[in-house]
């Protein structure tokens, strides 16, 4: 495997698992620190180890620092790593003994408190040690000569941990955990893992008692959370042992190799190699003894095997030396060997995940770990072994891990095959010719993994380890068989015996890789056909076209090779392709099998090109001439591939071919297109005679006659689908200079023939496109040394093309007219004539964009006196065009067609930036009167404006020079009347171009704002978004030419006392749009807003509801910007107009609830309480009440919302959501959603339309038994879940008891919100029998008569309102006499549906009625189906008669809208 082997481990941090606080190790032999240094940094881990909040431990350490104080002689009262070190060994020591005691006492539960105080102790012990044992203390000579201490006492408690009392005997296999134990050894491996890393040189001996006696004493502990941590600690000795993780300090830090930290350095390292040593050659004893442990201690032992496996699959990519894998390597084949002892699959499947570490690659391996060398010659030996040794399931054939045994299997041979072909040097060249020559066998053990059954997994274990065994096989192909092929091609041919081999070995492969193809293999084809077999495929045709396009020139016998392995190459991928293309043709019933084909195919096809594919397969049988003679002699119908089309069995190729073709639609002129991959040169000569060949073929059999209209059709769209391919094969075409002519002059043909083919419109224009962008770059970039020459001969042919693009606009244009036979145009009511014209004017239209935008991109290659006339000839049409005069309506559609064809054609050429001035005042003088008068169609000045910005987006130099400016300004001002109302937009973005080249001290210039600012105001109301957009573009563009932002405001206030209520409301929103745009970084916009405030809030008496939302909306935009200082004295004019409901204002209510709300948090509420009117106290009140039930929620824990920040000006205009308290309070007056509970999936209870529902009646109230607190509480609806009954809910008794559906009237008020529920009453629907819900015509009133319901009335009066408010939720007693009335009412409910049931049976359609469910069924002994016709009987429709048929033809057709008289 190429999964490189990490080691880049952080030199100062600790990895083991649940360790809690890093350590540094490099510590002890840090020479930039001092021992002042080293002292203060310890009591600062003290600090922080008291500063947890744990009482205990706090006690603990001030006990520590007293006792170690009381001998210091520090004089800033901090403790030395000396003394804390002797204080905490001999609080140890004490704790320890009296743990002993009360275990030998079996005191029941009295040792807990001890483990209590042990582990926080040896937690302060881990984290001194560090502090203790640095180099400048003496090179931590105390922690040496205390070490055999603590290694004893920590060695003594962990026999005490597993020898505590219990009333059952227990061992460290036992499953039984006691209380406080796992924690207790779980510290004693932290503690005990720093220890033995940080220690200085010491006895080799007490070290190996520490390890033994502590972390390898608990690796195979019973308990889980012991034995990871356990592995854990074990883990982290190989990492810190490692060559990048032991803490190497820099050449910075040490001067000199002989100084003190760097000996230390030295010392402790190889120490730390040590413990390693000792791990390995633990897990290679327990490696080892394996399969000489007797059958009674068999289970456990296999236990510990696997332990060691696991770590040794983890650790051993941190070994240094490769010996040491060898060494676990061999244990592991000795392991799968067996040696006549049956292994469990489990043991097998680790023992294979060990192999595979084993033979993963190290990047930068120790100098004296050994040669690499080795590690590749047990590559060879495992590679041997394994296809020796395949694994079986056999007897563990149901084993969960029998399935993964294969997967690993599989793995194992990738890693070993890798390791042996990627060498380099020339001593293991031998390794490498042996993979080479067992690559076949290999290669189809991996196949025949894709076979083997998974195991016992369970149906979703199989297919996962399925498709593991094909992705590894895929893995297999594209990372070895490369290499194989490297050298079949001569790249390493100074090794005659590797090229030799591989020449052999590759037709080896092929029709291995072929057998993939085998019904056997049929669950995996969806992932190795596209895989393994696709990149197979690939990469050998790959290797071909790079040899055909090999520029170098060989020696003769390199020629002769040449050929002759480009002779092998082509077989082989002929080969591979034909067999996948006929397995195509066997599965042509089987949908998925099918499907993994065709994908395998559109896989090769753009791995291999269109080309080579095409080359490949014939699409033309040439024996089906003859049956064509015949049937045409026998006058029959021709099959649909026959007689000049192509091949039936092959027609399925030709979408996926086109899948291949890049998105020229889609693509810009700033995305590459240039390519030097193999796959993507082409040749047009090959297009031309073989594409277009298949093409003309097809084109000749639809119009055989012979033919039947549906085969006609089927060989039209082959033609299309084989001229699809044409702007792949311009994507990089190497023949460029020798055929684009020839292939123009068909390419000019095909235009001319879109009449019958109109598709070929976008996909030539397409393919040019494309060519010209791909050759500009190429060109530009001076890579290829041939793309001067292609860009004369595209010049050079561009003038052939163009002319007849330009004919092609005029054809288009004029084709929906002059198609329009007379017999049509005497149908003008005929509506399905009028939609064909409209669809065929909308195809041709977007055919001329098509055809514009290449011509744009030719136009840029083409010679320049050549696109002059061209220039001249499309102006000089425009302006004939313009003085024609229409006699009818279709001639003024023709003429208006035509201008707007050549308006468009004049905006590609200027698009294409190649006009120069000349030539664009020329173009300018045509389109000036088109934009100035409204005479002709609206779609023309829209065009003519089109061109007019594009000028001044291209061309800024030639629209700000001094003379074209004023006449633009001029032009601009003078069209005001004449604009269109389609053409604003355009019109906008011109005028926001121009007035970007203002100068702010040329007065003439600043007069025209003023101007045409009463057009910009207008427009910010204005239906249609983008001229929307494009309005406030402009003010922002007109406020920042202008440079003076008070005089700027000057003119917008001005508006305000415009006549019409349109101009008022615009005005307040440019001034709302330029506060929120200018107010928080200029200092003169945020001092103008007070008086902005006072001059907009007279606005708020004004009569008209536009007026009053923009003035709602500023006022919105204002309080957030404004300071607190700056609005304080306002606030009762604000407050006060926007407390005005008798204007209309009440139909903005939830805006004025926001902006209270922005108040009331920056004021509070004694200070806006005050100013709302009397009336309107109550709101205040229930804001209150809001606000205080957030703050508890919040304090709860069960604020569900997030701070969003509302910067958008839309949104604070329009919008009315709360701005900061996360969306909960306000929902959107359509759908009923806030932003928060749209993104979350909450959804809210009623839109604003249902909030609206006033007058709850009596009688609703009297049937409210449930309130809406419980529903909001998230408590069930479904009743019988409350008493923890299992609801069936196919009973149908039991579902119309329990379940209860949310009232859509519960709001009866407004100003409300979610929060505001809990005291209101949900109405509850009926059931019938069957769980049906019963809908009513309406609320039964006294006498059972329907009482109508105002849904749509905004304008309620405030007293009703706060009656509603005032209604609260309290329970209304119902007195008798309601009580007598409502029995009434559904007694009459009753009698008019059995009524209403009877007259049903009589309707149309009865007979179809079912009896247990709405809607029809049909019964026995129908003849028809429900509703299928109705039969006509002409007694029905007689005068006598004539009314009954009326009434049963109501129950299908309204009749209430149209009564006979």
């Amino acid at each position: 495997m190429a999964r490189s082997r990490s080691s880049s481990v952080a030199s100062n941090t600790t990895l083991m698992v649940g360790t809690g606080v890093t350590i540094d190790y490099t510590s002890p032999f840090s020479p930039s620190t001092t021992q002042d240094d080293n002292t203060h940094g310890l009591n600062n881990v003290l600090k922080e180890f008291g500063g947890a909040g744990d009482a205990g431990r706090e006690a603990l350490l001030a006990a520590l620092k007293e006792t170690a104080l009381e001998k210091s002689k520090n004089p800033n009262g901090e403790v030395s790593p000396n003394e804390m070190f002797v204080t905490i060994l001999s609080a140890l020591s004490s704790l320890v003994e009296s743990f002993e005691s009360k275990c030998k006492n079996d005191e029941d539960g009295g040792w807990e408190k001890e483990v209590e105080a042990i582990i926080p102790l040896l937690e302060i012990l881990r984290r001194v040690t560090g502090f203790v044992v640095y180099w400048g203390n003496n090179s931590g000579a105390l922690f040496v000569h205390q070490f055999g201490t603590i290694s004893r006492l920590l060695r003594f408690l962990v026999a005490l941990s597993y020898s505590l009392p219990s009333t059952e005997p227990k061992s460290k296999q036992s499953t039984t955990s006691n209380i406080g134990s796992n924690a207790l050894l779980r510290q004693i491996l932290k503690t005990s893992i720093t220890l033995l890393l940080l220690c200085p040189p010491s006895s080799e001996k007490e070290l190996a008692k520490l390890l033994h006696g502590t972390v390898l004493e608990m690796v195979h502990d019973a308990r889980p959370k012991v034995r990871k941590a356990a592995w854990g600690a074990a883990m982290e000795i190989v990492i810190v042992a490692s060559s990048n993780g032991s803490g190497h300090l820099s050449c910075d830090e040490v001067d000199e190799m002989n100084t003190e930290p760097s000996k230390l350095q030295n010392q402790m390292n190889a120490q730390r190699k040590s413990l390693a040593d000792m791990l390995w050659e633990y897990c290679y004893a327990v490696l080892t003894t394996y399969s000489s442990k007797k059958n009674s201690s068999k289970n456990d032992a296999s236990n510990k095997l696997i332990h060691v496996l696991r770590f040794l699959e983890t650790s051993l990519t941190h070994a240094d030396d490769d010996r040491i894998c060898v060494k676990f390597g061999e244990g592991c084949l000795s392991l799968l060997d067996g040696g006549g002892v049956s292994v469990s699959m489990e043991v097998i499947r680790e023992a294979l995940s060990t192999l595979l570490s084993c033979l993963e690659e190290q990047d930068d391996k120790n100098p004296s770990s050994g040669d690499k060398e080795d590690l590749t010659k047990f590559a060879s030996r495992a590679l041997a072994f394994l296809l020796q040794h395949r694994p079986n399931t056999g007897v563990d054939s149901l084993s969960p891990s029998a399935g993964d045994v294969f997967v690993v299997y599989g793995r194992c041979l990738l890693g070993c095959m890798e390791r042996m072909i990627s060498v380099r040097s020339d001593k293991e060249a031998p390794s490498k010719l042996l993979a080479m020559k067992l690559l076949p066998n290999t290669l189809k053990a991996m196949l025949h993994l894709c076979e083997a059954p998974s195991g016992g997994g369970g149906a979703g274990d199989e297919t996962n380890n399925a498709e593991t065994c094909c992705s590894a096989f895929n893995q297999f192909i594209s990372r070895i068989l490369p290499l194989v092929i490297s050298c079949a091609r001569g790249k390493e041919r100074h090794v005659k015996e590797l090229h030799r081999v591989a020449m052999e070995i590759i037709p080896q492969c092929v029709p291995i890789v072929q057998q993939a193809l085998q019904i056997q293999y049929r669950n995996a084809w969806g992932s190795i056909l596209p895989g393994g077999y696709a990149t197979f495929t690939t990469m050998l045709a790959t290797s071909l076209l790079e040899i055909r396009g090999s520029d170098v020139s060989p020696s003769l016998t390199q020629e002769d090779e040449k050929s002759e392995l480009e002779i092998k190459l082509q077989l082989w991928i002929t080969s591979m392709v034909l067999s996948l293309l006929r397995l195509r043709y066997d599965v042509e019933k089987d949908g998925t099998a099918r499907t993994a084909v065709e994908y395998a195919t559109s896989t090769l096809i753009r791995g291999m090109g269109l080309e080579l594919f095409l080359s490949l397969v014939d699409f033309v049988d040439e024996d089906a001439e003859i049956d064509v003679a015949k049937s045409r002699r026998a006058n029959k119908s021709l099959s649909t591939t026959t007689g000049g089309g192509i091949r039936d069995d092959r027609a399925w190729i030709l979408p996926l071919m086109k899948q291949g073709v890049p998105s020229y639609l889609e693509r810009t002129t700033t995305t590459p297109v240039h390519t030097e991959s193999s796959t993507a040169k082409t040749h047009l000569s090959f297009f031309q005679g073989r594409v277009l060949y298949l093409a003309r073929r097809c084109d000749a059999a639809s119009a055989d006659g012979h033919r039947t209209a549906a085969e006609a059709s089927i060989q039209k769209s082959r033609v299309i689908d084989l001229w699809a391919l044409f702007p792949s094969f311009c994507l990089h075409p190497v023949d460029m200079k020798e055929n684009f002519a020839a292939l123009a002059k068909t390419v000019v043909k095909a235009l001319g023939d879109h009449t019958r083919y109109p598709k070929l419109i976008s996909i030539i224009c397409g393919g040019l496109k494309l060519l010209t962008i791909g050759i500009m770059e190429r060109s530009q970039s001076k890579h290829s040394p041939v793309a001067g020459q292609d860009y004369d001969a595209l010049s050079s042919v561009s003038t052939k093309i163009l002319p007849s693009l330009f004919k092609l606009v005029e054809s288009l244009i004029q084709a929906p007219t002059s198609s329009t036979s007379a017999e049509d145009a005497m149908e003008t009511d005929d509506v399905q004539s009028s939609r064909e014209k409209q669809a065929n004017n909308a195809q041709n239209m977007q055919f001329v964009e098509s055809v514009t935008d290449a011509i744009g991109y030719l136009v840029q290659v083409c010679p320049r006196d050549f696109l002059h006339n061209l220039f001249k000839k499309v102006v000089q049409r425009l302006l004939v065009a313009s003085t024609e005069v229409a006699d009818n309506v279709n001639g003024k559609e023709e003429i208006t067609l035509r201008m707007c064809s050549l308006l468009g054609l004049a905006q590609a050429l200027v698009a294409s930036g190649s006009l120069d001035d000349a030539s664009l005042s020329l173009l300018f003088r045509a389109i000036r009167p088109l934009v100035r008068t409204d005479e002709h169609d609206s779609r023309v000045q829209k065009r003519a404006y089109k061109v007019l910005s594009e000028i001044c987006e291209r061309h800024t130099d030639f629209v700000t020079s001094n003379e074209r400016l004023d006449e633009l300004i001029d032009l601009m001002v003078e069209s005001i009347v004449t604009a269109q109302v389609s053409a604003r937009h355009m019109r906008l973005k011109c005028m926001t171009l121009i007035v970007s080249g203002f100068d702010s001290s040329n007065q003439s210039h600043m007069a025209v704002i003023p101007k045409i600012m009463g057009e910009v105001l207008l427009c910010l109301k204005d239906s249609n978004a983008k001229t929307r957009e494009a309005a406030y573009k402009l003010l922002l563009t007109m406020s920042r030419a202008r440079n003076d932002i008070t005089d700027f405001f000057k003119i917008i206030l001005a508006a305000l006392g415009a006549q019409t209520s349109h101009m008022r409301s615009a005005a307040v929103m440019a001034l709302s749009r330029l506060t929120f745009e200018y107010a928080r970084d200029d200092e003169t916009v945020q001092a103008l807003i007070p008086s902005l405030m006072q001059t907009i809030s007279l606005l708020f008496d004004d009569p008209a509801r536009e007026v009053n939302k923009s003035v709602v909306g500023f006022v919105r935009v204002a309080v957030a910007a404004m300071t607190a200082d700056q609005l304080q004295p306002l606030l009762p004019e604000v407050v006060g107009g926007l407390m005005k409901y008798n204007k209309g204002m009440d139909r903005f209510r939830a805006k004025i609830k926001i902006i209270l709300k922005k108040l009331v948090r920056v004021y509070g509420y004694d200070a806006i309480a005050p100013l709302v009117p009397d009336k309107d106290t109550r709101l205040i009140t229930h804001m209150r009440k809001l606000a205080e039930r957030a703050a508890r929620r919040k304090a709860a824990g069960l604020h569900d919302g997030q701070s969003m920040a509302n910067d958008n000006f839309e949104n604070m205009m329009e919008s009315d959501e709360d701005d900061s308290d996360d969306g909960r309070t306000f929902m959107t007056g359509v759908t009923g959603f806030t932003k928060t509970t749209s993104k979350t999936g909450k959804t809210t209870r009623l839109s604003a339309m249902d909030r609206s529902v006033k007058g709850k009646s009596v009688v609703s109230g009297a049937k409210s038994t449930l309130s809406n607190k419980s529903i909001k509480d998230g408590g069930p609806r479904i009743r019988a879940e409350l008493e923890g009954e299992i609801l069936d809910l196919l009973d149908s008794s039991k579902m119309a008891r329990s379940v209860r559906f949310a009232d859509m009237n519960m709001y009866g008020g407004d100003f409300r919100d979610d929060e505001d529920s809990d005291d209101e009453e949900i109405d509850q629907l009926h059931f019938d029998s069957q769980g049906k819900i019963v809908i009513s015509d309406g609320l039964p009133k006294i006498g059972g008569s329907k009482t109508s319901v105002d849904y749509g009335s905004d304008d309620h009066n405030d007293d009703e309102e706060n009656t509603e408010l005032k209604g609260g939720g309290k329970r209304r007693r119902v007195s008798k006499f309601e009580s007598v009335k409502v029995a009434r009412a559904e007694t009459n409910l009753k009698t008019k549906k059995t009524k209403n049931q009877q007259h049903q049976a009589s309707s149309l359609g009865a007979a179809y009625k079912s009896k247990r469910a709405g809607g029809d069924v049909v019964k026995k002994g129908q003849k028809y189906e429900p509703y299928a016709y109705v039969p006509l009987n002409a007694k029905d429709y007689t005068k006598k008669n004539r009314g009954k048929a009326v009434s049963k033809m109501g129950t299908v057709v309204n009749s209430n809208k149209r009564k006979r008289k």
